[in-house]
This record gives structure tokens, C-alpha cells and sequence, in this order.
């Protein structure tokens, strides 16, 4: 009868449907062989002024084993969010964040870009200067890399963490007895420092072209030069800055060093404070604090 036909054809219908399920693994609550995605947060390194409210633009970049973009996931600090990404054994995972503050510039990606073109470059502010680019002091920068293997399913339970640090270094500058250099009190001081990398790659990896600052100072009572702490990349490995003196745009005197021999390098995450006294020729001191930490100069040396 035509009944019974629909009937088999039911049957034989449900039947498939059945063997599919089965073959999958995950059938109403037998889920133990079911792919459950992996949970993943942010975590910040270290404090922030203003806290980790203040921390803003947190981009997550998801990289398949073949270090390919699969995804890029906005997330704020400390949020778990699920990666869901099936087929795909390995996961490269990369983080960054800034305060916003500054000036920078990320690679546009989209999805099937390889790893290696991703980079955070500052971002330029003029380029006049025969012994390169000047640019603006970047924000407080974040960064941290995460591999993981992606074959979490039902009963691990895991949270996975990247860790975020800070990729910038600060500074400040003092420069006592400019206006004896100078010879006169009048007229436009400023100061010019030289020779950070100026990107960075999305594995940490500091590079590029040689970057110049320009950050702005003023005299103090007792007529010191002062360059409030400001925000750079650190120096390259091995090698150090130059900070150039200037007098209505000509160089009064360029050093590149400390007297005891050492080379001006910013590290990340610290403060160095850096100290020219141009009384009596040139002596130049450093000292290295922690981030946002305060150092005073003796009045004499």
C-alpha cells in the first residue's frame, strides 16, 4: 500500500540520520568525543595608571597551524571569551593593546593573512630631519603570544591564559647649564632624541627603520631644561640613542652616551632618567627606575 511505501521511506530516512549522528560522536548526552572550542582571557602584566579600565583597543588575532588569520576578536581585559575554531590543530594566538594615548599604527589584516605581515609601526609626525623620521610618542602598548593546541572537548575544562606586557619604554630628560651653552636665554630650545627601532612585530620583535622624538621641555625655577616623562620604543639591542641639543634649530652638542661609558637604551616597562650637565663640559648620568617611578637630581654635582 502507498502507507506502507512512506512509511519505509520514513524509516529508511531516519535510519541515515541516526548513522551520521553516530559517526559525529555527539549524541544527546554522550558528548565526551565532542569538540567544545577552548576558553581563552587576556591577562595584564603589571599595573596601569588608571587601572585596567583604562586599557582600551584589546585585539585578539587567532592564527591557524599554517600561520594563516583566522579571526581577529575584540575583547576587553580579563574577559574569558570561547575560540571555536573545529579542524584546525594548532592555534597561534597573538594580543594587543594600548592606552590610547599616543600614536600607532597596526597592519590591516584580514582573514587568510600570514603572521608575518602583521606589525604596530609609530606613527609618523614629520619628516624634515636628514637622520630620520620623527614620531609621535606611542601609548602604552601591550603585547603577548599564546600557542595552543586545540583539541579540547567535553571534561577539560581549562582556561587558557595570554599574558600581556608592556612593550614601551619611558624617559625623561634634564639638561642643566643649556643656557650657558647657548650664550643667550632667548630664542627656541629643544631636543631631539635618536635611533629607536620603529615597529614592531607580532612576534615582539623590534624593527624597521630608525625613529627620531621630539618631545617637548621647558625651564624650570631654577633654570634646568626639562623634558617630562615620555613614551618610546626601547633601544635595539646593543646599541643606544643620540639626544641632540638645539638652539633655534641648530645643533649646540649630540650625546650618545653616559660618562661612565654606557649607551643611552631605554628598556621596556622601565623609566630611565637621564641627567646633562653642561656647566663644566659634558657629564651625563642615568639611572633606571620603574615604570613611572620618580628620581630627583642633586642640585650640585
Amino acid at each position: 500500500m502507498m502507507y506502507s511505501r512512506k512509511y519505509r521511506n520514513l524509516s529508511g530516512m531516519t535510519g541515515m540520520l541516526l548513522m551520521l549522528l553516530l559517526a559525529a560522536g555527539c549524541i544527546f548526552d554522550d558528548l565526551s568525543g565532542c569538540f567544545r572550542g577552548l576558553d581563552l582571557r587576556v591577562a595584564l602584566h603589571g599595573s596601569v595608571p588608571g587601572g585596567e579600565e583604562s586599557v582600551r583597543d584589546v585585539r585578539l588575532y587567532i592564527f591557524d597551524d599554517k600561520d594563516l588569520l583566522l579571526d581577529i576578536v575584540p575583547v576587553s581585559i580579563s574577559q574569558t571569551v570561547r575560540l571555536d575554531y573545529r579542524g584546525v590543530p594548532r592555534l597561534r594566538c597573538v594580543a594587543w593593546c594600548n592606552t590610547g594615548d599616543g600614536g600607532i599604527r597596526v597592519s590591516p589584516l584580514t582573514v587568510g593573512d600570514a603572521f608575518s605581515r602583521g606589525t604596530v609601526s609609530l606613527e609618523p609626525l614629520v619628516a624634515t630631519r636628514s637622520d630620520g623620521t620623527t614620531y609621535v610618542s606611542p601609548p602604552d602598548l601591550f603585547y603577548g603570544e599564546l600557542e595552543i593546541e586545540n583539541t579540547t572537548a567535553s571534561g577539560s575544562s581549562a582556561e587558557h591564559k595570554i599574558t600581556v606586557s608592556r612593550m614601551v619604554a619611558s624617559m625623561n630628560i634634564t639638561v642643566r647649564g643649556l643656557e650657558l651653552l647657548a650664550g643667550t636665554s632667548a630664542g627656541v630650545f629643544s631636543l631631539n632624541v635618536q635611533g629607536t627601532p620603529d615597529r614592531i612585530d607580532f612576534g615582539g620583535i623590534y624593527g624597521g627603520e630608525s625613529a627620531s622624538y621630539a618631545p617637548a621641555g621647558a625651564f624650570d625655577a631654577k633654570r634646568d631644561y626639562v623634558v617630562p616623562e615620555f613614551r618610546l620604543f626601547p633601544a635595539s639591542e646593543g646599541k643606544g640613542l643620540t639626544i641632540g641639543i638645539f638652539h633655534d634649530g641648530e645643533l649646540l652638542r649630540s650625546v650618545t652616551a653616559g660618562s661612565d661609558g654606557l649607551p643611552i637604551a631605554p628598556v621596556a616597562g622601565k623609566t630611565l632618567h637621564v641627567l646633562i650637565n653642561l656647566e663644566s663640559g659634558v657629564d651625563v648620568e642615568m639611572v633606571v627606575t620603574g615604570w613611572g617611578e620618580n628620581h630627583i637630581w642633586k642640585e650640585y654635582n
